[in-house]
């Protein structure tokens, strides 16, 4: 009887979903959608920066400096934030061990996380301020970098939409990923070298209105 529900068992079908996924792995995929989720509202407000700077013209002089200092601010203060709490408590300081309450630890929570965020974009918007000065001198040059920098951003979110849209859809999605990425790729060149086209179209209209 034993060796009956032995055999029983052994051919009954797992209900743990999770074992295919070690520990290591859950915690990988948990600190990337932290990071996802960190980073997302900075690639957002740097977009949306780099839109209405373009779209103002007494903005677009500022277009490429308001696209980067969002980023370099957010990825500059958590660095230098998880920097210094590791070297803290490395040298066994009470700051690293301290709750952040109250007026210090208001005052240190802004000196760790946004003096640095500060620091960082200053020297981001410097550099691209001397690329501008060096490189961008042109018109010409400024428009191709804009058009660019336009495409690459199309080019994430319609490769992300593709590829959700096709595994969503087809159920063999798995088994034939490369292809499914191949056609997702496919899809993001086209729809980048497409508003490349389109704004190179724009700026050149531009040009052609009588002022």
């Amino acid at each position: 009887m034993s060796n009956r529900l032995h055999q029983l068992s052994a051919k009954a079908p797992s209900c743990v979903y999770y074992s295919d996924f070690t520990a290591s792995q859950v915690q990988a995929l948990a600190r990337a959608t932290m990071q996802i989720i960190y980073a997302a509202p900075f690639i957002l407000l740097s977009l949306v920066a780099f839109v209405l700077s373009l779209a103002i013209p007494r903005l677009r002089p500022y277009a490429f400096r308001a696209l980067v200092a969002p980023v370099a601010f957010g990825f500059c203060s958590i660095v230098a934030m998880v920097l210094i709490l590791v070297a803290s408590h490395g040298l066994d300081l009470q700051f690293a061990n301290a709750p952040l309450a109250g007026a210090r630890g208001l005052f240190e929570g802004v000196a760790i996380y946004f003096v640095p965020g500060l620091v960082g974009a200053w020297i981001a918007v410097e550099i691209v301020r001397q690329v501008e000065v060096r490189v961008l001198k042109t018109r010409a040059r400024r428009e191709l970098a804009t058009r660019t920098i336009i495409a690459l951003i199309v080019f994430g979110p319609v490769f992300i939409l593709c590829t959700g849209v096709q595994f969503n859809v087809f159920s063999k999605a798995d088994a034939w990923w490369p292809a499914f990425l191949a056609v997702s790729f496919t899809a993001a060149v086209f729809a980048s070298a497409l508003t490349y086209l389109l704004v190179r179209t724009l700026q050149q209209r531009t040009h052609r209105e009588p002022r």
